[in-house]
């Protein structure tokens, strides 16, 4: 049986093994979805390793690789190139396509609870790996006006930059304080990984917006709390892996040059 190897470390708390196996298995397709501890140290000989081989026919990149596994490719996506990272690669022989799902998998999950953000005001809290693929997916995707917030208030800034000189749909992006009004609010950021975190971002934003998600891991966040107990529509990290599954599964299995039209397909 050929494999699809999950990489990072740790991986053993990752959930797109029991999401995408499934699916592979439904489809009568002979590949499994295999979790494969890689760290960082480890990456050049898991490649080198890899090349050599047959049986691997794809990746799928998780912590702390998705930044180091481009050094390793033969060909990015455009997305890729903005967010600077990737999460999934294909071989096409041996020439290896990285590309990024997990910003287009959110706004996946988010069509699937919320409907589309499309005309939307957008805050997202936290601007690293998850927080870049999101933004970018959604300011290459939606016309769509999106604060960005950061506790490194240079790192919002940044990413504004490199968003607005991206951007294919007409977006409004700008570095912002998580206070006001919109209608989706997003925790992108690590606050909530611990019993004792506060909420990300202030009650009354919370309280005020039609539509809150938080990708932290924790399925008992204060602020996916405070969001149940307001009745918001809640959009989780399962349903962003969900979303992204049908994206990771054709683009791994198929010739689509890009993230982009996997899903136009």
């Amino acid at each position: 049986m050929k494999r699809i190897d999950l990489i990072g470390s740790p991986v053993a708390h990752v959930l797109s093994p029991g999401v995408l196996n499934p699916m592979l298995q439904a489809a009568g397709q002979d590949v499994q979805v295999v979790a494969t501890e890689v760290n960082a140290g480890e990456l050049a000989e898991y490649v080198r390793a890899t090349r050599r081989g047959g049986e691997v026919v794809g990746l799928i990149v998780t912590t702390p690789l998705k930044q180091q596994i481009l050094a390793h490719l033969d060909e990015t996506t455009d997305l890729v190139r903005v967010v600077g990272a990737s999460n999934c690669v294909r071989f096409d022989d041996n020439h290896w396509i990285g590309a990024n799902c997990d910003g287009l998998g959110f706004i996946e999950g988010l069509a699937a609870i919320a409907g589309k953000a499309s005309g939307q005001r957008v805050l997202l809290v936290g601007c690293g790996g998850a927080g870049s693929a999101i933004a970018a997916s959604f300011v290459m995707t939606a016309k769509i006006d999106l604060a960005l917030y950061d506790l490194e208030a240079t790192k919002a800034a940044r990413l504004a930059a490199r968003l607005a000189a991206a951007s294919a749909a007409g977006a409004r992006i700008r570095p912002a304080e998580p206070v006001g009004e919109f209608d989706i609010v997003i925790n992108a950021s690590p606050v909530g990984m611990h019993p004792n975190d506060a909420l990300p971002l202030p009650q009354e934003t919370v309280a005020s917006a039609r539509v809150v998600a938080d990708i932290v891991a924790p399925d008992d966040t204060q602020l996916k709390r405070l969001a149940r107990s307001l009745g918001k529509p809640l959009v989780t990290g399962e349903a962003m892996v969900v979303g992204q599954a049908a994206l990771l599964h054709r683009f791994l299995l198929s010739r689509a040059a890009s993230e982009f039209e996997v899903v136009a397909g």
